[in-house]
């Protein structure tokens, strides 16, 4: 009998002996990860953390490029408002995109054009003259040749001249290679609807003013690379402050709700992003790009890093 004792003894004892060594082990990895995983935050600089950009590049398939015959030059069509335009003592970006070698750019810019219209102008119901150089309403006109509404915009003296609408007329897109769609944040500053639950195409919403544009293009012209240009960062004056847009909601949302949305979209309709929000101009330097004053705008400096980053993009073959 005690024999059995001893023998049956020893296995409860070196199991014993085992979960001690290993619950040991463990309490020892534990505090190495601990002490390993401590930060000084007194070591960490302000403004020194990085962002994930959100630039992706869709390509046109090569199947339909070959059946497209075109020149060597890239024909680049600029949909967008004065942010684009501007240039506070120094180039614009259409002025540094144009000067890419081997490119053509047609560029239809207004100051008051914006992606979402008033009115749903997908039925073309209740569309008002300034409506005519809004997204929509300018790649509706490109793909059916219908100029209507500019021409009645035009006629009454509203919104565009005779420049613009000649321009807009003798446009072809099936000569066009690249359009890139580069509105800032007016939309956001105007407080556009940004989305309707019962019709995604609605395009007095911001999602649905930019699915319609896009869709409108593959349908009409698949030949062509799309590639949405985000707005950028910026301050926005509040009682005198400068406070960043992610903090600002002027009924619909704040900035970066805008871009969210409209990278989604991007991402539904397989087309291009480029991404001028995250990491470009951040709140610690948003007072150095943007002009005093109206700081939603762009300076010389703020053209130019934006201008440089849509350049680089173009430029991108993936």
């Amino acid at each position: 009998m005690n024999e059995k004792r001893k023998s049956s003894w020893k296995p409860q004892a070196i199991a014993g002996a085992l979960i001690l060594v290993i619950i040991a082990v463990i309490i020892v990895k534990l505090i190495i990860w601990d002490k390993s995983g401590n930060v000084e935050l007194e070591e960490v600089e302000a403004g020194t953390f990085d962002y994930e950009s959100l630039d992706i590049v869709f390509n046109v398939d090569q199947a339909i490029l070959d059946s497209h015959p075109s020149d060597d030059v890239n024909d680049i069509l600029i949909l967008g408002n004065e942010s684009v335009a501007s240039a506070p003592g120094g180039k614009s970006m259409i002025d540094m995109i144009s000067d890419l070698e081997n490119t053509r750019v047609t560029s239809f810019t207004y100051y008051y054009s914006q992606v979402a219209d008033a009115t749903n102008a997908f039925g073309n119901d209740n569309v008002s003259f300034w409506q005519c150089a809004n997204l929509y309403d300018i790649v509706k006109a490109l793909c059916t040749k219908d100029y209507s509404l500019q021409k009645t915009a035009l006629d009454n003296g509203e919104v565009i001249d005779q420049t613009f609408y000649d321009r807009l007329v003798a446009t072809d897109l099936d000569k066009i290679d690249t359009l890139i769609i580069c509105y800032d944040s007016i939309d956001y500053r105007k407080a556009s609807v940004l989305y309707d639950p019962n019709d995604k195409y609605n395009t007095s919403t911001y999602e649905g003013a930019l699915r319609a544009a896009i869709t409108s293009i593959q349908s009409d012209a698949p030949h062509i690379k799309v590639i949405v240009a985000s707005p950028y960062l910026h301050g926005v004056i509040n009682n005198e402050t400068i406070e960043p847009a992610t903090m600002i909601n002027y009924g619909n949302g704040n900035l970066s709700e805008y871009v969210m949305r409209e990278y989604n979209i991007a991402m539904e309709c397989c087309v291009s992003y480029c991404d001028n929000f995250f990491g470009l101009i951040t709140e610690d330097t948003m007072t150095k790009y943007c002009n005093d004053g109206t700081v939603y705008l762009l300076n010389a400096d703020g053209v130019k890093l934006i201008g440089n980053h849509m350049i680089e993009f173009i430029q991108r073959p993936y």
